[in-house]
């Protein structure tokens, strides 16, 4: 059975005397307060080095979010991917050699809110 998060939990995170709010899987309440240090501090907390193509991938999916105000697709995702990095990156496949978890793990780290439904 999968866990579901607790919208009423939530809990506060500071960084370099920046607080941020945050669920109880660590995705932010609001969209509007991330930045940067949430997110380096959230990919260590994952065990991700970004790098260009992490920060790339980080980037587009926060364009998305807020141009649509709802969570890109993976396949969305992955060619963009391809446009910028080459065919040989546009796969799910190598998605998931930046975001081992997925996705939803991109979508932490992106500073996207958890959707209202079980991730």
């Amino acid at each position: 059975m999968m866990e579901c998060f607790n919208p009423e939990i939530s809990r506060e995170i500071v960084i370099d005397s920046q607080k941020y709010r945050v669920n109880d899987k660590y995705y932010v309440i609001e969209f509007s307060s991330w930045d940067e240090n949430l997110r380096d501090w959230l990919a260590e907390k994952e065990n991700i080095s970004l790098n260009d193509e992490h920060i790339s991938v980080i980037n587009f999916l926060r364009d998305m979010f807020q141009l649509n105000k709802n969570h890109p697709v993976i396949r969305t995702v992955t060619s963009e991917l391809a446009i910028r990095f080459g065919t040989e990156k546009g796969t799910v496949k190598y998605f998931h050699t930046l975001f081992p978890k997925g996705i939803h793990q991109a979508f932490l780290i992106a500073g996207i809110p958890m959707q209202d439904s079980c991730c």
